[in-house]
């Protein structure tokens, strides 16, 4: 299968993006919020202008979570390197379907659609530190699959996508990419967060740097470094990340295991960053020399280490007040 590929991105558009900022000046001050009073919403209203191309934004009503899932078999086969039980993904996946994760109420309080998307492929993928993640054509399969589905949301008039993930073993591989592609050593990016010890926490940095050593020549190619020390949601992330800035659709997207698609995504698109926002950095150590990569500082820096979104979920209502304030300059 050939590699689906993504055409130059078009950057947001900074007349846009100038002008919403000479009518959100304009305000009066008897509304309440006077120029440059609200911060970083400032800079965050006017990239949705910017977005849209309107200096006056449409209001963020068409919002959707989407979570990708995935196992990776370095956490099976180095089960101590997480100390989630086996099933974990499966069970969270499970509890999302029925409606009975934290995560399904955050979106509900907020007003936002959520689908969970399962990456699991037929095909079998391998243990990082000692094979690759997976063939050339699952590659290709899992890459077209996330372009699909940024396509799918593009035309049913999603306004926003927030992206998230969840997986057993996530942080292992996300610490592999990133370690790669920014050329950080395995004990500066390696992270407790699941609860493992001493012992554990050797065995994962000796993972992560095996898998390191084995794309030391293909840090500076995406697909080399996704197919052989990524997963199989991250592949599916990256795809969706470059087509929706091809798209021109903006992501805010939470969890080291999304920043760490996004940085092989931005290879694989450049540009295509003016198109994301980062909601939150966790606790793991490789999340914000990621960012720093990728340009982005977070809206949040509370920690959040849960995944799945949740920092995406939680910066969306910020999000929508910029937008409405932009907003309001064409109503006074």
């Amino acid at each position: 299968m050939t590699n689906p590929t993504f055409p130059p991105i078009v950057p947001p558009d900074d007349a846009a993006r100038s002008r919403a900022r000479e009518l959100r000046a304009a305000l009066p001050a008897s509304l309440g919020t006077p120029p440059q009073s609200l911060g970083r919403l400032e800079d965050i209203g006017a990239w949705i202008a910017a977005c849209q191309g309107e200096p006056a934004p449409r209001p963020l009503e068409s919002a959707r979570l989407l979570i990708i899932s995935g196992d990776n078999p370095i956490a099976s086969a180095i089960p101590e390197i997480s100390a989630l039980p086996q099933d974990y993904t499966s069970a969270v996946s499970a509890s999302i379907r029925q409606g009975d994760a934290p995560i399904v109420d955050a979106c509900r309080r907020v007003g936002t659609k959520l689908s969970l998307i399962d990456a699991t492929t037929d095909q079998t993928l391998g243990a990082i530190d000692r094979e690759d993640a997976m063939s050339a054509d699952t590659y290709a399969e899992l890459l077209k699959a996330g372009q699909q589905r940024a396509d799918q949301e593009a035309d049913s008039g999603t306004d926003v996508i927030l992206l998230g993930d969840l997986g057993r073993g996530l942080t292992t591989v996300a610490a592999a990419m990133i370690g790669s592609v920014c050329g950080i050593e395995p004990v500066k990016i390696i992270g407790r967060r699941s609860g493992i010890g001493d012992e554990a926490w050797k065995a994962k940095c000796a993972a992560i740097r095996d898998a390191m050593y084995r794309v030391r020549d293909d840090r500076a190619v995406a697909e080399r470094v996704l197919r052989r020390v990524g997963s199989a949601n991250l592949v599916v992330a990256a795809g969706l990340l470059a087509q929706a800035a091809v798209r021109r659709t903006p992501v805010i997207f939470d969890g080291v295991g999304i920043t760490a698609a996004a940085l092989c995504a931005q290879m694989l698109a450049p540009g295509a960053n003016a198109w994301w926002l980062a909601a939150s950095v966790g606790d793991e150590p490789a999340h914000l020399p990621a960012l720093r990569a990728l340009g982005l500082t977070p809206v949040l820096d509370m920690k959040i280490g849960t995944g799945q979104g949740l920092g995406a979920v939680l910066a969306l209502p910020m999000v929508q007040h910029a937008v409405e304030v932009y907003s309001a300059s064409t109503s006074v």
